[in-house]
């Protein structure tokens, strides 16, 4: 609108009104100049896949030709997806994303330490029964029966040596199992105690 001389001279008030409160005339053009490819944006994304030609209203906008073929070109390339939309397809990438780094590190985790809880040596030949299965992660604990030891994740000490081992809530059937043994003095599992540790 504002490159139209005619309602360039009707809005002049305007325009230095806002160019005093957002910071010159080049701002408020660059502001209704944004304001006019995203209006424009959206009215193509709404004329949907169907389109065999380039979305009408560019003109009235006040765009030129080339800036319009290349919205029109970009939102084409996006499948035509409404602003909505693209958020969401991006919030879904993300927490893809997300989910698949966290798989990872769950991978990484199992490749890096046994069912005793003990660091794996990557160069060292490993019991295959030692090492722990994805199977295992997914399983529920099983309670022993009469067992008083601690069934919270934190740290627990070993109440021979001192060793402590961190562990986290709801995975000390995977890494404290009833087999689990010190792996500093040997001490059983019942030899551990919840400690609080302040960080």
């Amino acid at each position: 609108v504002f490159k139209d001389k005619a309602a360039k001279k009707k809005m002049s008030p305007l325009i230095k009104r806002l160019s005093d409160m957002f910071g010159g005339v080049e701002a408020v053009m660059q502001q209704q100049q944004d304001m006019a490819e995203s209006a424009y944006r959206d009215a193509v994304a709404e004329a949907g896949a169907g389109q065999t030609k380039m979305t009408e209203g560019w003109r009235v906008l006040g765009l030129d030709k080339e800036k319009a073929e290349s919205i029109f070109e970009e939102t084409k390339a996006l499948g035509f997806l409404s602003r909505k939309d693209l958020w969401k397809k991006e919030e879904e990438d993300i927490a893809r994303e997300q989910f698949e780094a966290e798989e990872r590190a769950r991978q990484d985790l199992i490749n890096s330490i046994d069912k005793d809880g003990n660091l794996i040596d990557p160069d060292a030949d490993i019991d295959p029964d030692k090492m722990i299965k994805p199977e295992d992660l997914n399983r529920e604990d099983e309670d022993d029966e009469g067992d008083d030891s601690p069934s919270t994740g934190g740290a627990k000490e070993c109440g021979n040596c001192g060793y402590t081992m961190f562990i986290a809530k709801g995975r000390e059937g995977k890494f404290f199992s009833s087999g689990f043994t010190c792996p500093q003095c040997g001490a059983a599992r019942d030899q551990f105690k919840d400690v609080d540790i302040d960080v």
